[in-house]
């Protein structure tokens, strides 16, 4: 690693992985690896909760640049903000399911 590894980097990882220590944060990142872009609605649907729930999450996902939005007329769509985010998701999967 060619970056100084400081307090600072390391609490800001660690704020990253907190994001991803939650079920339905990790469950609205995989929706959205699934989809090329959702907006709050369709999320809501699929996971059968509120819209101000779903909405609440992907605050703090866009917060944590988890998430990235993209607004057409009155709707606002959400994707994967790069693939650094579902490379971590699908590394976390691999560690899972090894036997």
């Amino acid at each position: 690693m060619d970056t100084k590894v400081t307090t600072e980097i390391m609490e800001d990882l660690a704020a990253v992985f907190k994001i991803f220590g939650d079920y339905t944060r990790l469950t609205i990142l995989s929706l959205l690896m699934d989809h090329e872009e959702l907006c709050v609605g369709d999320i809501a649907e699929r996971l059968n909760m509120t819209q101000s729930g779903v909405s609440h999450q992907l605050a703090l996902l866009k917060q944590s640049k988890l998430v990235k939005t993209k607004r057409e007329g009155k709707s606002i769509f959400y994707s994967i903000a790069d693939e650094h985010v579902s490379a971590i998701i699908r590394i976390g999967m691999e560690h899972v399911l090894e036997e």
